[in-house]
């Protein structure tokens, strides 16, 4: 482990002379970053800078916040192949006699962002510390635990490969809100905060540069975004399929988990009846009201996913027109497009706890359906991304006519199964966790389909799933990868085929079973040009219903182009 201290500094010279002083026992490389100091202040800090060789000075032209003055440091820092940075203020208010506590924490645990937990005398104004105590309630919340003692001490130990990644991929406050809001994305990406003791002090002759309007403005506005963001996460993972929001909330609370040993699953299931409790509280109308802001702020800032829905649109009325098909009578926009993903996010949830009546399904292809139930043989379902896959398993397995499968590539599928059931006892849906479509996984499913059980999987997961292997097929006018995985599968079980779509077309759910191949073995011969024929019938459909309701797609990323992830 390779440290080096950083500390930003602005108009701060004089406490500073005295803390350099102090740090100079513990012989570690420092950055000094004077944030658009004033001349004069300036000037001293030139003068701190060569008294002391171990001490480099980097300086903004102008003041950009102490959040600004960190992330240069944090950067710098990781330029010069340190592995870590301890930040510590300039004014003085931290004890450094606990950077070895700090250091041998991080020591322990180098993945770790290690911070000082304040523990304040009588020179704290009062008004200061009950103000973080409003702090501390908003990120548990959006932290769904309390495992983030107290999200703003500047004096922390940053592991600078994770910090640096987060500040590659997001835009944090630049102020006062940086401390807290970076604290927060780490744990949210999955990075360890642990707290060490340390004595906070508030010297009487010192200065603070908290201004309280700005600061107050800055830091509610951060908590905005982040709640927002936790509530557009959990619509994103529940519309994305269970084991995705089961994994999320189990990485959220497993701080609980270490404190009921006893009973490690708890966690993660009190994360899922919180929002189950929420959805039973406000019922669907309160908890949709919640869609509008939510959808709203990520549909101002998500440029990237406007952008692939906005393309999306344009690529699918332009290939409407050309070929003289007429799309339905609504109003169609990005915002739309996003509002529409929310509201399948209820609609799935209503589906779990079995809140939307039979009669406001209209199962289309009804012939089929009971041609295979009655059949009494096991069969494959291949769905998409196009509409609610959820909600068609949760409604199709309702009556206990027939047990679904559902084929998913995350953990967490067993606990899951057993959560469904508190959900909803009758529930017929079972899911089977996969690492990747081995011989294994073609067994244990071969046992399913000959014990009349019905086995669902979709087949546009390339996204998801990261397949090096895909077939290209044509869809809504021009070329686009599918996963080779699906139909290879599909061969291999060698059982009946079918499609299911599950859209809310004219404001009305239709549950669309169509029967696609008896079997979809592949000879030798031709076996490339066979399986191209079958992807593309595939990819047929999903046109097809995609032209029935558009606002159903949900891949808010340019689905014609491979990431390299896929490539």
């Amino acid at each position: 482990m390779t440290t080096c201290i950083l500390i930003p500094c602005y108009n701060h010279a004089g406490p500073l002379s005295a803390v350099l002083d102090r740090l100079a026992e513990y012989e570690l490389p420092c950055l000094l970053i004077d944030d658009g100091s004033e001349p004069v202040a300036a000037a001293a800090l030139d003068a701190l800078a060569a008294r002391h060789p171990w001490v480099t000075l980097l300086r903004h032209s102008h003041n950009q916040g102490k959040g600004g003055a960190v992330m240069t440091g944090l950067r710098h820092a990781y330029g010069l192949g340190f592995s870590h940075a301890l930040q510590v203020d300039a004014d003085g208010q931290h004890d450094l006699a606990d950077i070895p506590a700090l250091l041998a924490e991080a020591g322990k645990c180098p993945e770790a962002l290690i911070s000082g937990r304040p523990v304040y005398d009588d020179s704290v104004p009062k008004g200061r510390l009950y103000g973080r105590y409003i702090t501390h309630v908003w990120v548990w919340i959006e932290t769904l635990s309390f495992a983030i003692k107290d999200s703003m001490c500047g004096f922390r130990v940053y592991p600078l490969a994770a910090s640096c990644a987060l500040l590659e991929r997001v835009a944090l406050g630049r102020r006062m809100d940086f401390d807290t809001e970076v604290m927060v994305r780490l744990h949210w990406a999955g990075v360890a905060v642990r707290f060490v003791p340390t004595r906070v002090i508030y010297p009487a002759d010192g200065s603070s540069h908290f201004q309280l309007w700005r600061d107050n403005r800055d830091i509610s506005w951060m908590h905005t975004r982040l709640v927002c963001r936790l509530l557009w996460d959990l619509l994103l993972r529940l519309a994305s399929g269970p084991c995705r929001l089961w994994s999320w909330a189990t990485r959220l609370w497993r701080e609980r988990r270490t404190h009921w040993s006893r009973t490690p699953e708890r966690g993660s299931l009190l994360g899922m009846q919180i929002m189950l409790a929420s959805y039973r509280l406000l019922g669907r109308r309160g908890f949709s009201l919640l869609l509008y802001p939510v959808i709203g702020y990520f549909w101002l800032t998500g440029r990237t996913q406007r952008q692939a829905s906005q393309a999306y649109l344009a690529r699918l009325e332009s290939f409407a027109r050309a070929q003289g098909v007429a799309l339905p009578a609504e109003p169609r926009s990005s915002f739309r497009h996003f509002l529409r993903f929310g509201e399948a996010a209820l609609d799935k949830l209503a589906g779990w706890r079995g809140d939307i009546a039979e009669d406001q399904v209209e199962l289309v292809g009804k012939d089929h359906y009971e041609a295979a139930i009655n059949s009494g043989k096991g069969l494959l379902l291949l769905g998409s991304h196009l509409g609610d896959l959820e909600l068609c398993r949760a409604l199709g397995s309702r009556k206990g006519e027939v047990r679904i499968n559902a084929l998913v590539f995350t953990r967490h599928a067993a606990r899951f199964n057993a959560l469904l059931k508190q959900i909803n006892p009758d529930s017929w849906l079972n899911l089977i966790q996969v690492q990747e479509m081995g011989a294994d996984t073609a067994i244990l499913l071969k046992e399913k389909l000959d014990q009349g059980e019905w086995v669902v999987i979709v087949g546009d997961r390339t996204s998801v799933t990261r397949e090096k292997r895909v077939v290209w097929a044509d869809f809504l006018g021009a070329p686009a990868p599918f996963p080779l995985g699906p139909f290879a599968l599909a061969s291999v079980l060698g059982c009946p085929v079918y499609l299911m779509f599950g859209l809310k077309e004219q404001g009305r759910f239709r549950v669309h079973f169509e029967p696609f191949a008896d079997s979809l073995s592949l000879p030798r011969h031709g076996r490339q040009q066979i399986l191209a024929s079958r992807v593309q019938a595939y990819a047929d459909r999903l046109q097809h219903h995609c032209l029935r309701a558009p606002l159903d797609w949900f891949n808010f990323f340019d689905f014609w182009q491979l990431t390299d992830e896929q490539e």
